[in-house]
């Protein structure tokens, strides 16, 4: 087989290949021979059709799969003996197999941009100090409170309280978004309960047996929910179920119901000891963002469009499982995937070039992941998710997410290592500019988030918070 490699750009590349007849014959002719053994033609005895018979009725069908095995092994052979690092699937021309001619085909490969990084050491960043306010404390003190709180069926009156959670049915439109009949819970303390910002404050001081109600107004233009801000909300609601709570007070009974304390006061303590290491977290994602996003200022270079693409795909699934949340259906056509998938290009394309350069600087300085790092991640995964840890990590690899568990624990050991020689000073602002989607895009969970999305489900569910 010849191979003729051409460099189209610095991230594309034309691969040219003749297989010899030689080659491709024998490939024909067992296809032919297995199609005969299990093609069924009436008037004639299992494995005894003439072969020209089954030239002329399967021949486009042989010589298509005999053409898709021979590029598909010709490809493994190129990209292997030539060190081709392809980022998304080859692009292949028409394929034609001819008797007694060598088989030719071109194949497009989009590669990953070959970078030598530079002037990644010592950027400047800025640190605010990790803070906790009392404010905080009582918060977390509250959704304490939330998860001992018992919901009893509501007796005694026929409206909806302030603090009441209800299972409702709902369906309608939101903007240009059709919402198909849907059952959730909304807790109508909480102003986007139930996914759609507002919809809490609607159906407080309500009959409790409304039959669809019906639902107008207007998401605020600052909503926390970017994808419902400003929309026209129209929904039929019917309440199927209504619960009061019965919240305990902020007592020592309160701090050893935790099982955490035996008093209110300690129970603060640790509260407010764990709230500064989680912004101590923060701001240290936040550093790691503004670091990510310098180092791609300094290190311009082309990049393979199919990488960003990739990207992108990944933030288009992020905000549609967001969006599903809120009963969004993108079924009806009414939703433009793909523009919403270029709406996320320029975000993509910063996490790519960021994924690129800290993995270019990771081969650089020579960091490398061991088989106890990624074994030391899965068993956090795993008691995260409460799994058993063999199982979890037999997951991964059948499935191959185990290479982004190994990508991840590596874009953080080398982020770990510039950021021991950023030059760092201490400021006060309330927090870096920068956005929670600057850090790049994760693939794979970390054990903070994977608990946080059992306790979302949980949520979503309507089954109450398990007590810690």
């Amino acid at each position: 087989m010849q191979i003729t490699i051409e460099d189209v750009s610095p991230v594309e590349k034309r691969v040219d290949f003749e297989v010899p007849w030689r080659d491709v014959e024998p490939k024909l002719e067992k296809a032919y021979d297995q199609l005969r053994k299990e093609v069924q033609l009436k008037g004639f005895r299992p494995g005894k059709v003439p072969r020209s018979i089954i030239e002329r009725l399967y021949r486009h069908q042989v010589e298509d799969d005999v053409a898709r095995e021979l590029v598909e092994v010709s490809l493994g052979q190129a990209i292997e003996e030539n060190q081709i690092q392809p980022v998304a699937p080859p692009r292949v021309d028409k394929l034609e197999l001819k008797s007694g001619e060598p088989f030719r085909f071109t194949a497009r490969v989009e590669v990953r941009s070959q970078i030598v990084p530079k002037d990644y050491s010592a950027i400047p960043l800025s640190r605010r100090p990790a803070k906790v306010t009392d404010e905080d404390v009582a918060n977390a003190l509250e959704t304490y409170r939330r998860q001992l709180t018992q919901f009893k069926p509501v007796e005694g009156r026929t409206v909806t309280a302030d603090s009441d959670v209800l299972m409702v049915e709902v369906r309608g439109r939101i903007g240009e978004h059709k919402v198909k009949k849907n059952t959730v819970m909304v807790d109508l303390a909480d102003e986007n309960a139930g996914g759609v910002p507002g919809l809490a404050a609607r159906l407080r001081g309500v009959p409790i047996d409304s039959q669809q109600l019906e639902v107008r107004y207007t998401v605020a233009a600052d909503s926390s929910v970017s994808g419902l801000a400003g929309k026209e909300v129209g929904l039929h609601v019917t309440i199927k179920e209504a619960r009061e709570r019965k919240q305990p007070a902020l007592d020592d009974e309160l701090a050893k119901d935790t099982g955490e304390a035996d008093t209110l006061e300690e129970l603060k303590q640790k509260i407010r000891d764990r709230l500064l290491e989680t912004d101590r977290q923060r701001i240290k994602q936040e550093l790691t963002a503004a670091l990510a996003k310098e180092i791609v200022a300094r290190n311009p270079f082309p990049i393979a469009p199919a990488l960003v693409d990739r990207h992108a795909e990944a933030l288009l699934s992020r905000a549609r499982a967001q969006l599903g949340m809120a009963g969004i259906d993108f079924e009806d056509g009414q939703i433009d995937l793909s523009q919403m998938k270029n709406e996320f290009k320029v975000e993509a394309e910063q996490q790519a070039r960021a994924s690129i350069l800290t993995q270019a600087i990771a081969e650089r300085e020579g960091i490398q992941v061991s088989d106890a790092d990624v074994q030391k991640r899965v068993a956090e995964l795993a008691a995260a998710r409460q799994e058993n840890t063999k199982k979890l990590r037999a997951e991964l690899e059948r499935t191959g997410r185990i290479h982004g568990v190994r990508a991840q624990i590596l874009e953080e050991k080398t982020l770990d290592l510039l950021l021991d020689q950023a030059k760092i000073t201490e400021n006060a602002p309330d927090r870096l500019i920068v956005t929670p989607g600057d850090a790049g895009a994760r693939l794979v969970v970390t054990p903070e988030e994977a608990r946080a999305e059992i306790e979302a489900a949980r949520q979503e569910q309507g089954q109450s918070p398990r007590r810690k």
